[in-house]
């Protein structure tokens, strides 16, 4: 199993179904990354880890989810009175 982490470090776990040289290729690959374009930045194309991305993704989902559930409490509150 391939694991990334936020050093972006690969660890691999042996299991009996994978071979010697599946792993032996599976340890050279490069992490996953992809290119991207941000017109505004600095830098335009920058490349990045699909999984931190994600993992950043999240947060700020998470982070907006619960502004909006305060805003939505607010308003009924207000609506009530």
């Amino acid at each position: 199993m391939r694991v990334i982490n936020k050093n972006e470090t690969v660890q691999v776990e042996e299991t009996a179904a994978v071979t010697g040289s599946f792993l032996e290729s599976f340890l050279q690959s490069e992490p996953v990354a992809q290119k991207s374009y941000h017109e505004l930045a600095d830098k335009t194309v920058q490349e990045a880890d699909a999984i931190s991305q994600l993992h950043a993704n999240l947060e700020m989902l998470y982070d907006l989810q619960t502004r909006y559930s305060f805003v939505m409490r607010e308003v009924r509150y207000l609506l009530k009175a």
